[in-house]
């Protein structure tokens, strides 16, 4: 899967604050859905699936979540590359009892269930990378940032 066919520019948004994950997925809700990529249904969607299989994960030194829906709820297929000032708690994908202070978010719009493995599968791997991690919540644009995920696929 390559990621940065499906990572839009538009729908990149650097130094954002969110008080909770519900202030972030309506944020993202209402963006996705001004832009034609999801549909009104996309931000109670991200949070009933969270609830249910929550995406957190505490890497080397920074949180990251990945949440999603179902694919009846996108449009297009986008994947959108959130970093906040302050870190948003989600609840760790290992230990739903778990929390993680999550400082990066890649929200996934997909489409087609089959390619969920693959990109999820392409993040993991870009991930596992602080170095991109850092360079990641340093980025001053959505091109610098289009930038560091190409370099690190």
């Amino acid at each position: 899967m390559d990621l940065l066919s499906v990572i839009k520019e538009e729908v990149i948004f650097l130094n954002e604050s969110f008080d909770s994950t519900d202030d972030l997925f309506k944020f993202i809700g209402e963006k996705t859905h001004a832009l034609g990529l999801a549909k009104d249904s996309f931000e109670s969607a991200l949070g009933e699936r969270e609830a249910v299989y929550p995406t957190g994960l505490q890497l080397d030194k920074i949180g990251v979540a990945i949440p999603h829906s179902d694919a009846e709820h996108i449009n297009e297929e986008f994947i959108s590359v959130v970093t906040v000032n302050e870190p948003v708690v989600f609840k760790s994908m290992d230990d739903a009892n778990k929390t993680v202070d999550v400082s990066i978010i890649f929200v996934l719009g997909l489409r087609k269930a089959e390619d969920q493995l693959a990109t999820l599968q392409a993040i993991m791997q870009v991930i596992q990378d602080p170095e991109v991690l850092d360079r990641l919540l340093e980025a001053n644009s959505n091109v610098e940032v289009l930038d560091i995920l190409k370099k690190g696929e």
